[in-house]
C-alpha cells in the first residue's frame, strides 16, 4: 500500500510519516527532504523501484502541483494508494520551518502556500493546527486499519474525508 503524505512545508508531514513507520510493521518512509536538486524526478524514481518492497510505502512530500500527485498515482498503477493532505496555517507552516534543522528559505514556504493546488478529493484531510503528529499518524492508521478491511475500490474517493 502506498501512503501519501502531501501538503505545505512545515505542516508537519515528515514528522508525522515517521510517526506512522513506527506503528506499521513492514513499512519504510520516502521523504522528499531526502533528494535536494530535481526532487520529483528523483522522488518517482526511488517509488517505482521501492513500492513492492515492504507492505506499506509511506512517501512523503509538498506535491503542490496536482500534476505531481497525478504523475505519482501513475508511477504506482495497480498498487492501493492512500492520499493524505496535510495542511495548517501560513504562521504555523513558517514556525516550523524555523524550528526544523535544515530550514527551507522563508521565500520558498511563500511561494508554496501560494501556488499550492489543494486536492479536490483526498481519503484524508489532517489540520496540523489541530492535531498532533501521534494524534494524525494514529488517525492514519485507523484509516489504514478500515480500508484494509474492505476491499479497495467499494468506496467513492474522499470517502474518509473531514
Amino acid at each position: 500500500m502506498i501512503i501519501l503524505l502531501f501538503g505545505p512545508a512545515g505542516a508537519g508531514k515528515t514528522t508525522i510519516a515517521w510517526r506512522l513507520a513506527g506503528k506499521l510493521e513492514g513499512s519504510q518512509v520516502i521523504s522528499s527532504d531526502q533528494f535536494r536538486r530535481k526532487i520529483y524526478r528523483r522522488l518517482m524514481r526511488e517509488v517505482r523501484r521501492r513500492k513492492g518492497e515492504g507492505r506499506y510505502l509511506i512517501v512523503d512530500g509538498t506535491f503542490y502541483r496536482r500534476r505531481w500527485r497525478e504523475e505519482l498515482r501513475e508511477a504506482v498503477r495497480g498498487e492501493p494508494i492512500l492520499e493524505v493532505y496535510i495542511h495548517c496555517s501560513l504562521e504555523t507552516c513558517l514556525r516550523r520551518n524555523q524550528e526544523r534543522g535544515s530550514p527551507v528559505p522563508e521565500r520558498a514556504i511563500h511561494i508554496i502556500w501560494k501556488e499550492f493546488e489543494p486536492p479536490e478529493k483526498p481519503d484524508l484531510r489532517i489540520n496540523t493546527d489541530l492535531t498532533t503528529p501521534e494524534a494524525a499518524a494514529q488517525r492514519i492508521l485507523e484509516s489504514i486499519r478500515f480500508m484494509e478491511g474492505r476491499r479497495w475500490g467499494e468506496w467513492p474517493k474522499g470517502f474518509l474525508r473531514h
